[in-house]
């Protein structure tokens, strides 16, 4: 093999090496923004891939989404308008079958008739343990092999599996002038712990074309005292149930290039929300259905420290809300939720 191709096969690896990433159930929802586990060539950009980082290897991540809402007559004069999400995060290859990810999230809420808020949310910790089946090996963990792979040249599934916690340090009771007390919707954190466990299963289907497919549920715990200063009510965010499915395809190749690789990415991201709780009593204009289409494009840079670029515009395809007439600034009821991620690999 020419030095020309190693070079060549060498930059691809190490690029692909990136599609462990960012953590954190993909869907986005109206408390705060979401992130995705993958940013490599291959992968999607909402729903998570399963495969882990090369033993030692780290991924610094960065993530922005800015969401708009729809406005409505019965929500003047006190429309929420955007939010914008960002998310920095750090992943570091325990060992080939184990990727542990650090995130801090950083909001800013937006809303007519009222000053914006904005400050650091919840960090987020969270291990991915990474395993395999290939045709004539049977079910494994991940190996250094299996760390850095293009999946279009392997014939093996890939599988994932999650647990995350959230630390409850971002402002959770923020009173703007005007407001009685602290609207929930609009803090950078949640007061309380959550907790997430999910999965993600990969293969290539055709050529570069592969689909992945995750599942995940957030739990949050409740926070006594949560509604205001000194009062003794217990708030509950409602928990989250995630089903995604995504399709990428490489539309744009040429290795060795500055801009080597293009994905072309298609997904199908189902959330399901549990109603908000005050006191152990469901909350009412809270929870519901909602099925998002989000397409995509994916860039890798190998020759710049491997980064990868994903753009992605997530739409509500089909919602069912409770009370979907009062749920002005809420999931479902975007105008689009637009996203930027961008990834080094070292």
């Amino acid at each position: 093999m020419t030095s020309l191709k190693m070079g060549i096969m060498k930059s691809k690896v190490a690029a692909i090496a990136v599609l462990a990433l960012l953590s954190a159930p993909s869907a986005a929802r109206a408390h705060h923004g979401g992130v995705s586990i993958g940013s490599g060539p291959g992968s999607p950009i909402e729903t998570s891939s399963p495969l882990t980082l090369p033993q030692g290897g780290f991924v610094l991540s960065a993530r922005v989404e800015q969401a708009a809402f729809r406005k409505f007559p019965f929500a003047e004069p006190e429309n929420k308008t955007s939010n914008t999400f960002m998310n920095l995060g750090l992943s570091y290859g325990i060992a080939p079958y184990l990727t542990g990810s650090v995130f801090v999230p950083y909001s800013i809420k937006r809303q007519d008739g009222f000053d914006g808020v904005g400050g650091f949310g919840d960090p987020r910790l969270q291990l991915c343990l990474g395993f395999n089946h290939a045709p004539g090996k049977g079910l494994g963990l991940n190996r250094a092999g299996d760390t850095a792979v293009s999946l279009e040249e392997s014939k093996a599934t890939y599988f994932g599996v999650w647990l995350a916690g959230t630390v409850p340090a971002g402002k959770y009771r923020n009173i703007r002038p005007g407001e009685a007390g602290p609207d929930k919707g609009m803090q950078p954190g949640f007061g309380s712990p959550a907790f997430t466990v999910g999965g993600a299963a990969t293969r290539s289907i055709a050529g570069s074309f592969s689909l992945t497919a995750e599942i995940s549920y957030d739990v949050f715990l409740k926070k006594n005292g949560a509604a205001g200063p000194n009062l003794p009510d217990s708030w509950k965010y409602g928990n989250e149930f995630r089903a995604n499915l995504a399709g990428v395809a490489e539309i744009f190749g040429k290795p060795g290039a500055f801009l080597e690789k293009i994905d072309g990415v298609l997904e199908l991201n189902y959330l399901g929300l549990a109603r908000d709780e005050l006191n152990g009593v469901g909350e009412a204009a809270s929870g519901g259905r909602i099925l998002y289409l989000t397409p995509g494009l994916r860039l890798s840079f190998p020759g710049l420290r491997n980064a990868n670029l994903g753009l992605a515009v997530k739409v509500p395809a089909w919602k069912k809300l409770n009370e979907r007439d009062v749920q002005q600034g809420s999931e479902g009821l975007e105008k689009h939720r637009s996203i930027l991620t961008l990834s080094f690999f070292f």
